[in-house]
């Protein structure tokens, strides 16, 4: 161990050098470092002794990037620290390319709108609790973005490795309020460190109240004989959004850094929206028909969860880790829609008699309980990781207007294993398998019983000192949802209708990938190339019942992605200024059983991190990421932000502009359906040049630090179903 400290500890020593152009002499099996400039490293050896080593007294000095064969190593540098009063800003000022952190909401998300798994030590973790990590006690940040078979099928990983508080305390706040618009972020969170225990709270609150937001939308309708017309709604005032979310956290861990690990976490978290769009409805068909629409839709949902987590070491190379997770959800799903004819008079109009009268509310329970056991063995130049996991959950639906209970028991049993080998000083690769067992047994309908293997195979060929080639393929399952299985037709206005279908099957997404990464100096880059495919994928159709239009589900022919992309971050003024930015291609091809589209989109982002002298300016730019799937397009967001900072001992203060350049905020979508087509277009005026304030702050006492990782990630989700909505 003293070897692979003094190995570490060299690295940082000699990273000056390394800036004005000296290499020392190091193995050949290595990695790159970046600090100022690229160099290699062995830290593959190291990584299981760090989390028993107090690295307290060590001090980096330059922000380093280490890739390594199977993730990406983040150690924050003693500025950044310095300029963080949490775990969320110290990300931010990390500028890890295709990750997006949107101040707005402090939420963490992936440039490519895939999952992103967040973890402390390796245990279940959101961004809340990201966000209450104080930021000196972060040793590192892994960032895996070709997560193995075990992760499921998120698209990466963010892993904080942090030192576990022996003593102290601290106090910890983030609230943000707009000074011009009805928009608030509140956070608290409070730990204490007591020897081996730490009990810790978190507490949040995110309003949004009288949000102007409009909807106008055009539908296309073509008859069984072939007539077509159009039905166009046209805003009026009144429309708004409103949402109340909040949530409390209480987390007890014990650690033995030398033996064992237990973290104990109680969640509650309740969410609110409501979604109102007023508008004149004008049928253009003969003898069509004007009315005033009304569309409400409100969601509430209740999840209270316990996540009980347990690691165990074997050895200093071995790993046993269970968890277990039992999780309740309640949502309700409530949607009003109306039209009433519309009658004009000389200065107005009025309303006359009801033409269309829905009420769809649906309340749902959830119960679901998780567990997984999983094992770890390392050698010096492999790794052996397998695992069992199942997942039970028990779904209500009740529909209250239609007087239906819709029951269903679901269980998936999943049973993986995967081998990580190094083969000299320029290969490596992974190969792991899962087997997925999905149980579905609705009330009064047939059951049904599938499973799936899921291959996985990750191979890496290190060209030289600073580039390397990896190509991924993956084939992954599908979960069935109670929504997509439930035979129940709801009304969506007077001539849509939705529903399930008992019959789907789950299906297989094949995804090949190929990356090419370069890091020298100030520069890191990542070309890569993706394709996917999904025989037989469920998505919506639309058929013709009587006088009504029937979106349902069914297994369709494929559905294909293909998606060039570039991520790019480069320290322009090292210790000022650092710049991300990717651009990114996607074509999709929708192959179904009676329709055939073809859609292509370009998107980009970019953020930029400028500081100095206790100030910070942030900002961050999103175009629209459009996502096609079936028939439908779901357009993304174009949005902009900035936000400047100032640092003072324990405390930060920000003033933040969203969208200071643009005139209104726009969000499309589109069915592109021969037979009930539509262009949908929401937009508000409410976001632009919103202006916000923020302060922050950090309190801590008596600190001591020791570390451990903690290696599983679990999350259930529920299976409540959404009333059916335009």
């Amino acid at each position: 161990m003293k070897q692979i400290l003094s190995v570490a500890l060299l690295a940082v020593a000699l990273s000056p050098l390394y800036t004005h152009g000296a290499t020392p002499n190091l193995p050949n099996d290595s990695v790159a470092v970046i600090y100022a400039d690229t160099t290699k490293l062995n830290v593959d050896s190291i990584e299981s002794s760090l989390k028993q080593v107090d690295l307290n007294e060590v001090t980096v000095e330059a922000s380093s990037w280490v890739q390594k064969a199977d993730r990406n190593l983040l150690y924050p540098n003693a500025q950044q620290i310095e300029q963080s009063r949490n775990g969320l800003q110290l990300l931010q000022k990390l500028q890890i390319p295709g990750v997006i952190i949107n101040p707005t909401d402090n939420s963490i998300a992936l440039a490519d709108q895939s999952e992103v798994s967040l973890r402390i030590n390796g245990r279940p973790a959101d961004n809340k609790e990201i966000q209450a990590l104080s930021p000196e006690q972060i040793v590192r940040i892994e960032y895996i973005d070709n997560p193995g078979v075990r992760y499921g099928e998120v698209g990466a990983v963010l892993d904080f490795i942090v030192k576990n508080p022996t003593s102290g305390g601290s106090f910890m706040g983030d609230i943000t309020q707009s000074v011009n618009r009805g928009f608030g972020e509140y956070w608290l969170g409070a730990k204490v460190n007591s020897g081996k225990s730490e009990f810790s709270y978190s507490g949040w609150f995110s309003p949004r109240w009288n949000l102007k937001m409009l909807r106008d939308n055009t539908e296309h309708y073509e008859l069984p004989d072939g007539t077509r017309y159009t039905r166009t709604e046209e805003s009026l005032d009144r429309s708004k959004f409103e949402q109340r979310n909040n949530g409390h956290s209480l987390s007890y861990n014990y650690l033995d850094s030398q033996k064992q690990m237990f973290n104990a976490s109680l969640k509650f978290y309740y969410t609110q929206n409501e979604n109102l769009f007023r508008g004149i409805l004008t049928d253009h068909s003969p003898g069509g028909t004007t009315s005033l629409m009304f569309d409400d839709s409100k969601n509430r949902s209740l999840n209270p969860s316990l996540n009980l987590y347990y690691q165990y070491n074997l050895d200093e190379d071995q790993l046993l880790m269970a968890n277990v997770v039992a999780s309740y959800e309640q949502p309700n799903s409530h949607r009003i829609y109306t039209e009433d004819e519309l009658l004009y008079t000389d200065n107005s109009f009025t309303t006359g008699s009801s033409l269309v009268g829905i009420d769809n509310l649906i309340k749902s329970r959830t119960y679901s309980i998780l567990g997984e056991v999983d094992y770890e063995k390392r050698w010096k130049n492999s790794r052996v990781t397998a695992g069992i996991r199942h997942t039970q959950s028990w779904i209500t639906n009740n529909y209250v207007e239609q007087d239906i209970y819709d029951r269903m028991n679901q269980g998936n049993s999943y049973l993986f294993g995967e081998y990580w080998m190094r083969l000299g000083p320029h290969f490596d690769f992974s190969a792991g398998v899962g087997y997925s067992l999905y149980s579905y047994v609705p009330r009064d309908r047939e059951s049904h019983l599938y499973s799936i293997w899921r291959p996985r195979l990750s191979a890496r060929y290190t060209i030289d000192d600073y580039s390397s080639l990896r190509f991924n393929f993956v084939r992954m399952g599908s979960v069935v949802s109670l929504d997509m299985l439930s035979p129940v037709v709801q009304d969506v206005d007077g001539i849509q209708q939705s529903t399930g279908n008992p019959d789907v099957k789950p299906y297989a997404t094949y995804k090949y990938e190929l990356q090419y990464q370069y890091n020298r100096g100030i520069f890191y880059g990542k070309l890569g190339a993706r394709y996917t495919h999904a025989p037989g994928a469920i998505m919506p159709e639309k058929v013709w019942v009587s006088d009504k239009i029937l979106t349902r589900y069914n297994n369709q022919k494929n559905a294909e992605e293909l998606r060039f992309y570039l991520d790019t971050r480069i320290t322009a003024i090292p210790d000022w200024l650092t710049l991300s930015a990717g651009p990114a291609w996607h074509r999709y091809w929708m192959r179904g059983n009676n329709y055939t589209h073809v859609y292509n989109n370009f998107y980009c982002y970019a953020t930029f991190e400028l500081s100095h002298w206790g100030f910070s300016l942030e900002g961050m730019l999103q175009t629209n990421f459009n996502r096609f799937w079936g028939e439908t397009l779901d357009g993304g967001e174009n949005v902009h932000t900035l936000k400047l900072s100032y640092n003072y001992k324990d405390w930060n203060f920000g003033v933040m502009v969203l969208d200071p350049f643009i005139n209104d905020y726009k969000v499309k979508k589109e069915n592109w359906n021969r037979y009930a087509g539509y262009h949908q277009v929401i937009t508000t005026n409410m976001i632009k040049q919103m202006v916000a304030v923020s302060v922050s702050w950090n309190l801590n006492w008596g600190r001591r630090y020791e570390t451990d990782e903690q290696r599983i990630n679990n999350v259930i989700g529920g299976g409540g179903v959404n009333a059916a909505g335009k």
